[in-house]
């Protein structure tokens, strides 16, 4: 196997992963809410009531009788657990959108890093202005100067926003229109402008972070788009899978125990 084929094999095996690390955390969330809003019910219950009856609560209420009599004890109590619940779902979601958008981001890079080790030269226009020294010249030839190049170019391309990574993989791979080798799946950049608006309103907006409707399509769209774009690289450059290699580690029968590729 060859570099690019390599990286493109791991890239899956890191999706595989996550992406059980992603639902098992979602299940699991789920099934604790419900098990929680029963104990956070109660807390609230016996705080309300502590409101209700102490005196030490008279001195802080201008007039705490009718304030119970517009809003009765188990009403509150259930508004109280109700916004509890609502809040800890929206930080699931966002933990699994921004965890989801995350791993997305790095699959995006490194099928731009396997286009390169492909094709080098599919990325030559990108890097033509660069200096090169004459002692390089003297030293190397034309293919080593280049894959130098891009490993420079990728260094800085690696911060680049998740948008950017897919139109350059677009670029690269050039897919006829319409173009959708997936049941059930259409690529929509307006959607991922807006799941990366939301990630970086949640880590870096200054207001409450807000729920997103449907979360869960979301979450799903984010893992899907993974293999959308491992789909467009096999257009482009008819690299696949090694089943060998990504549930064992191996190459297929012929093949022997392949080492990690070196981190870029």
């Amino acid at each position: 196997m060859t570099d690019a084929e390599i990286l493109f094999n791991q890239v899956f095996k890191r999706w595989t992963d996550r992406q059980g690390f992603i639902l098992s955390f979602r299940r699991t969330s789920s099934t604790a809410m419900r098990v929680a809003t029963r104990m956070i019910e109660k807390e609230n219950a016996f705080f309300v009531d502590e409101i209700r009856r102490g005196s030490d609560f008279d001195k802080l209420f201008l007039d705490k009788t009718a304030f119970f009599n517009a809003i009765p004890p188990e009403k509150m109590i259930e508004k109280l657990t109700e916004l509890t619940i609502s809040q800890a779902q929206i930080a699931a979601d966002a933990a699994s959108i921004i965890f989801a958008h995350s791993f997305l981001d790095g699959a995006a890079f490194d099928f731009c890093r396997v286009t390169a080790l492909a094709a080098p030269r599919d990325w030559e226009s990108l890097i033509d202005q660069r200096q090169i020294k004459l002692s390089d010249l003297r030293e190397s030839n034309y293919e080593q100067i280049l894959r130098n190049k891009l490993d420079e170019y990728f260094e800085q391309f690696e911060r680049e926003s998740l948008l950017k990574k897919i139109d350059y993989l677009f670029a690269r791979c050039k897919p006829p229109e319409k173009w959708n080798p997936m049941h059930n799946f259409v690529f929509d950049r307006k959607r991922l402008e807006i799941l990366d608006r939301y990630r970086h309103e949640v880590i870096h907006g200054n207001g409450p972070v807000r729920a997103i409707p449907a979360a869960e399509d979301e979450v799903d769209y984010l893992s899907r788009m993974v293999l959308f774009l491992q789909g467009l690289v096999n257009l482009r450059y008819g690299i696949k899978l090694d089943p060998f290699y990504v549930f064992a580690g191996k190459e297929g029968p012929l093949g022997s125990e392949l080492a990690p590729l070196p981190e870029k």
